[in-house]
């Protein structure tokens, strides 16, 4: 898994996945969100998929452990460029209806601010 991470403009961190979002990754995926969720009073994090071509479970749970530490701040994520096999698994877990889900970075830190 490839991570990196840019503020925007917008005000919002890009945070831009690359590779499989699986029981491998999950650690490393959910140690930086904390990072930077720790790091504002209300913290506000695009998490850019287009990257991603799998997510599993374990992906999931990652992205909702940040989702809440996020809004337990204050803030909020939103994801953008979800792949097809991702998209199914969030409309099959109805995860689709907790996340903000855009099809570009730009859009979702737009539905940030």
């Amino acid at each position: 898994m490839e991570i990196s991470y840019r503020p925007l403009d917008a005000g919002p961190m890009l945070v831009q996945l690359r590779g499989r979002l699986d029981a491998t990754a999950k650690t490393e995926v959910k140690t930086i969100l904390e990072k930077l969720l720790n790091k504002k009073d209300q913290p506000k994090v695009v998490i850019d998929l287009e990257g991603v071509r799998f997510i599993d479970s374990s992906g999931l749970a990652a992205l909702v452990s940040g989702l809440r530490l996020a809004r337990e701040k204050g803030g909020n994520i939103a994801l953008s460029g979800v792949q097809p096999q991702a998209r199914t698994v969030f409309h099959l877990t109805m995860l689709d209806r907790v996340f903000s889900i855009h099809p570009t970075y730009i859009e979702a830190a737009q539905s940030l601010i």
